[in-house]
């Protein structure tokens, strides 16, 4: 039997594929087989086809799972750029969240490592009352936030820490994401701060850019995935 990690972020936009792409290449490097899965993406540009094509699903699959299908890797794709509960309702599509934990459960049961990309934040809803959080809680899924370092985000973090410990979610860790190459005055305080808020689940920050997973990050994920 694997490990399933929720992956979200601070907010939309923070970089949550980005490093999920990372540290799903990196597993792979460790020797473990890894599955990529983000059940709901919505804003997706119409494919060849012209049918949604989930570009976030799509770059997921191809740097830690190229073999699988698409479809596999993003149950359900969604035209609208609105949130996934509001593009399903304009596009007459029914989320069923209990096949999104069946498809879960399975992959649990063939891979190592699970990662569940989200929508967005913590709180988003990927069907009617249903949030990204009640994913996690059925699922069992402990919490890997990606924080994008920018003005604003010790306060994000804190909200976003704050609400998985009043949901009695498990914060698996968090990573700071340099996702603009600019500066700011705040940028590398960002990261001392951040440290501290987050304490002995911080695992590091990702340089703009970066190929590869850091080691640090990588060596402290899997020091968390051995507990």
């Amino acid at each position: 039997m694997g490990r399933a990690i929720l992956i979200t972020a601070t907010d939309t936009g923070a970089g949550k594929t980005y490093v999920a792409c990372l540290l799903g290449k990196a597993m792979r490097g460790k020797g473990f087989s890894v599955r990529p899965f983000k059940p709901v993406e919505s804003g997706c540009n119409p494919g060849a086809d012209g049918a949604p094509f989930p570009g976030d699903a799509s770059s997921l699959r191809e740097a830690v799972a190229p073999d699988l299908p698409l479809s596999a890797v993003c149950l359900y794709p969604l035209s609208a750029p609105l949130s996934p509960h509001l593009a399903a309702r304009e596009e007459g599509v029914v989320i069923d969240t209990d096949r999104v934990l069946a498809a879960i459960a399975g992959a649990l049961e063939e891979f190592d490592l699970v990662l569940v990309e989200g929508v967005g934040g913590i709180t988003v809803e990927i069907r009617e009352g249903y949030r990204i959080a009640d994913l996690a809680k059925y699922a069992r899924l402990p919490v890997l936030v990606v924080a994008e370092n920018r003005l604003g985000v010790l306060n994000h973090l804190k909200l976003t820490m704050h609400f998985l410990r009043s949901e009695g979610l498990p914060l698996f860790g968090v990573v700071l994401n340099d996702r603009t190459p600019g500066p700011f005055p705040a940028r590398d305080r960002n990261e001392g701060e951040v440290r501290r808020i987050a304490g002995d689940r911080y695992l590091g920050r990702v340089p703009h850019g970066s190929p590869s997973l850091p080691e640090g990050i990588l060596s402290g994920f899997l020091g968390l995935l051995s507990r």
